[in-house]
């Protein structure tokens, strides 16, 4: 099973460590302490990937949407800043080269 497998399954959404973090948090974020509310969504974030897919509650931390994508996006940052990328990251993704002007206005020159 794949990690995105997982996180959309009846067996996340229902793990006794999922839903005892929820409860013990109040279902509120524990950042920014917002509540859970129609606009803003509780999520519950991996603090640890370690016992991925037999989590205890100890590995989860319940965060709001907004929070959990900054968490989520400094810890990338910090993970990839000491990595410097090379040539076979960034070539293959240049399948052509770019046109040097939009083609459709191409007969509005004057």
């Amino acid at each position: 099973m794949t990690y995105q497998d997982y996180i959309s399954s009846a067996r996340w959404r229902f793990s006794a460590a999922r839903l005892a973090e929820l409860e013990a948090s109040g279902f509120r974020c524990r950042l920014c302490d917002e509540p859970a509310t129609d606009d803003l969504q509780l999520e519950v974030h991996h603090r640890t990937y370690v016992r991925l897919f037999s989590e205890l509650m100890r590995d989860l931390t319940a965060l709001c949407s907004k929070c959990h994508f900054g968490v989520t996006d400094m810890h990338r940052r910090s993970k990839y800043s000491a990595r410097t990328p090379t040539a076979s990251d960034v070539i293959p993704s240049i399948t052509r080269p770019l046109a040097l002007f939009d083609p459709s206005m191409a007969g509005a020159r004057s």
